[in-house]
Parts: C-alpha cells; structure tokens; sequence
C-alpha cells in the first residue's frame, strides 16, 4: 500500500473554503430534513382531523337516516291502518274474505291479518270477550260457496 495514495478527511487538512462549503451542504440537509418533519407532521394532523370530521359526518347523518326512517315509518303505518280499513269496510258491505283477497291480490290470511289487525286496534277493553270480525270464526271461509247455493 502506498502511503501517498490514501488521505485522511481530517479538519486539518481541509482550507476554509472547503468547511464552509461543507456546513453549507449540512445546513442544507437539515433545512431539508426540517421541511420534510414538517410535511410528515401536517400530513399526519390532517389525516386525524379529517378522520375525526368523517365520523362526525357519519354519525350525524346516521342520525338524520334514523329520523327520515322513523317518520316514514310512521306514514307507512298510518297508510297501512287506512288500507286495513278498507278491507274493513268491504268485509261490512258483506263481501267474503275470499272475495275480497281475489279483489286484492292478496292471500286469503293477508286479509284476515288486516280484519284481526282492524278489530284489534278498534276492540274496547269491555269488547275483550266477543270474537274478533263477525262471521270470520266459522271454518273454511277460503272455500267459496257451491254455484248453485241459494
């Protein structure tokens, strides 16, 4: 090994010039390294903000759901009662519950559903004993009448 060859990077042998080129390119680097903790930082707090803001948002509009939910429920079941009572008042124009399920759509226990629930909500306490439509207790009412029944 030829001791020429290899140098030492010591203070001593460095002039003036070449130091302060060095703290130059030091300053430069922490300058750079400060700038980029300050990124990281920012980046960091806007993620917790926003993340903070979207939960909000969402439980907020979790809240307007359940009230719109809430309100249409109640409509729909308003709405429900009034098309309960329709069926109802065909059951007291003395059409038969196969009549009216045939007139409807509807299966022949979706219409005494409706009467039950009808009768149900209208029965007085003192009602309690008296059976819930008249002439819906008798059996086999899904079965019409023979053609020929007087």
């Amino acid at each position: 090994m030829v001791s020429g060859m290899t140098k030492r990077l010591s203070g001593a042998g460095v002039n003036r010039s070449a130091a302060r080129k060095a703290a130059e390119v030091a300053a430069l680097r922490r300058a750079r390294a400060e700038a980029h903790e300050k990124a990281v930082t920012e980046a960091v707090a806007v993620f917790f903000d926003r993340s903070g803001r979207a939960e909000q948002v969402r439980a907020e509009a979790q809240e307007r759901a359940r009230r719109i939910l809430a309100d249409g429920e109640e409509a729909a079941a308003e709405l429900s009662g009034q098309a309960d009572d329709a069926v109802m008042a065909l059951k007291r124009l003395k059409e038969k519950p196969v009549e009216i399920a045939g007139m409807l759509a509807l299966p022949i226990t979706g219409v005494r559903a409706a009467l039950t629930r009808v009768d149900t909500r209208d029965r007085t306490p003192q009602d309690a004993g008296a059976p819930a439509v008249a002439g819906t207790d008798t059996a086999r009412q899904d079965v019409p009448p023979p053609l020929d029944a007087p």
